[in-house]
């Protein structure tokens, strides 16, 4: 506003504007506390759609207890169902009461409006109120504990007593550690502010919020709550399923008596149709030793051994499958069989697996038992072999081949070659990485968590080879703010300060979309998915 002498009619336009700035500022208060309301509200109908869903799978567990035909495999996942659901309720619960006492200490909610039926639930009457739920929770005094941090220890304690139901599943470890690791029903981890303090989830998620806020959030907490119990009654359900014995494909299969027959007797085999589940056979044994998941496919295990020297060796096997009478995994014995080794004989294996990449230096492993190396001749078609020393080697191929081989041979002492065998390998691009800006996925943010990133990655999860990387060398971002007009910028290499400049000036809502990301690496320069973050 304009300094120095003013006239009656402008000190009149001055007092005005500052009114009309505080009826805005009020506005935005009222428009923010309803939309807190609002939320409230819809986590509590998600509540009871969800509460409904678990009730029906709950009947699905009983029914399943009580049918005869079920009963012995379905009552062990009927009771890990009650018992989760138990512990889901006894939560829901117990937030139920720390927002009553939020409640009182904030002065209750407003009456009823003429008009609105009767039960609906109203607005905080007090919903700007920043001190009741700070003194009952007591996240006004960081040095003591109060209610806030039994509240955390709760979310956490219950997640984990939840997720420890599951074991006992198929594959539990890694169930678990997936469910762990995707839920929303979970304690923000504490961060560290400019200064270095620690900022501690209930002291920044609830303490610095209104308590219209703040009755949102304890309402989402017990929303991912029910939630987690939803996907951990699907998984119990499915092991119900489970434990029957499903068989989804047949196989003509032939069972010798002999794989080696004398001159002059007779060769005997048993050919019978085998009817077999793809999936079931996760484990299978041979000669005490558990088959790799490489060595399993499509539900049939492969096994395979060099021979050496001349002689019979047994080979026993057992798969572990469910047995239908108790819904229990239990191992279910093959007939041993017994084979004959004898020279000369040719083994040809690829260390990594069946599969060799492109851009890559794929290892080879390549001998003929009772052949020196020396009297050993290997080629290869659309291959591309270097000798690194005796019997190994390493194998680059290039793109626009879907397959190679690979022979055998070997010098006789009469001077002559004889092939001693070949194997077919398939040809894979090395698989498209992810990005990642930092360490954080795709998904809501603070700002000051994205801010702290300095790089853009590149990352190759799971890959079978070690040591292989792709790094970012070029990106666009575009920053979307809900108010406001888009920004964006196209990036070369990879580090991240484009994306801190947006973050730091970001408000809760905004986004920031990071695409057209490309990276180099094994086989050159590869297209990247994009990856959306957005400010909490």
């Amino acid at each position: 506003m304009a300094s120095g002498k003013l006239s009656p009619r402008q000190k009149m336009i001055n007092m005005m504007y500052l009114v009309l700035i505080a009826l805005l500022a009020l506005n935005i208060s009222n428009e923010i506390l309803k939309a807190f309301h609002l939320m409230e509200v819809s986590f509590i109908k998600a509540n009871d759609a969800l509460t409904q869903k678990n009730k029906a799978m709950m009947d699905a567990f009983q029914a399943a207890a009580d049918d005869p035909a079920k009963k012995v495999r379905a009552i062990k996942w009927t009771n890990k169902a009650k018992e989760v659901q138990k512990i889901s309720s006894d939560f829901v619960a117990a937030v139920e009461v720390h927002k009553k006492k939020i409640e009182e200490a904030a002065g209750g909610r407003k009456s009823l409006e003429e008009g609105q039926p009767k039960g609906t639930l109203t607005e905080m009457s007090k919903g700007d109120d920043m001190e009741g739920h700070k003194h009952y929770l007591g996240t006004d005094d960081p040095g003591k504990r109060g209610k806030g941090d039994e509240l955390k220890d709760l979310i956490e304690n219950t997640r984990k007593k939840m997720l420890d139901v599951l074991i006992g599943i198929k594959d539990d470890k890694a169930f678990i550690a997936t469910l762990d690791k995707t839920t929303a029903f979970k304690v923000e981890k504490d961060l560290k502010d400019e200064n270095g303090a620690k900022i501690t989830w209930e002291r920044d998620v609830l303490g610095h919020a209104p308590v219209a806020g703040v009755m949102a959030m304890l309402t989402k907490v017990q929303n991912d709550c029910k939630s987690l119990e939803t996907d951990i009654l699907t998984k119990l359900a499915e092991n119900i399923d489970a434990t029957t014995a499903k068989f989804d494909k047949t196989a003509a299969l032939i069972i010798a008596e002999s794989t080696n027959v004398m001159s002059g007797s007779q060769f005997r085999a048993k050919i019978a149709l085998m009817a077999y589940n793809s999936t079931a056979a996760s484990e299978i044994m041979v000669n005490g030793q558990i088959l790799s998941a490489a060595q399993i496919s499509d539900g049939i295990g492969e096994y395979t051994a060099t021979a050496s020297g001349v002689g019979s060796h047994k080979l026993e096997a057992k798969i572990k499958a469910i047995n239908p009478a108790t819904g229990e995994l239990d191992w279910v014995p093959a007939k041993p069989i017994e084979w004959t080794s004898f020279q000369p004989s040719a083994t040809i294996a690829a260390d990594a697996m069946n599969v060799l990449y492109i851009g890559l230096d794929n290892p080879m492993s390549i001998s003929v038992p009772g052949v020196t190396p020396g009297n050993t001749v290997v080629s290869a078609s659309g291959i591309n072999l270097k000798k690194i020393k005796d019997g190994q080697y390493i194998a680059t191929v290039s793109a626009g081949q879907k397959e190679v081989s690979i022979s055998v041979s070997a010098k006789m002492p009469d001077n002559t070659t004889k092939k001693m065998g070949e194997q077919k390998f398939r040809i894979k691009q090395v698989p498209k990485p992810v990005a990642q800006l930092g360490n954080l996925q795709s998904g809501a943010y603070l700002k000051g968590q994205i801010a702290s990133q300095a790089l853009l990655y590149a990352y190759m999860d799971g890959f079978v080879f070690d040591g292989v990387k792709f790094t970012v060398t070029k990106y666009h971002v575009i920053y979307m703010p809900k108010k406001g007009y888009m920004e964006d910028a196209n990036v070369n290499g990879n580090s991240a300060k484009a994306i801190q400049n947006y973050a730091a000036k970001a408000k809760p809502g905004d986004m920031i979309v990071i695409e057209g990301i490309r990276a180099v690496g094994p086989g050159g320069e590869r297209p990247l998915n994009p990856i959306t973050y957005t400010i909490k």
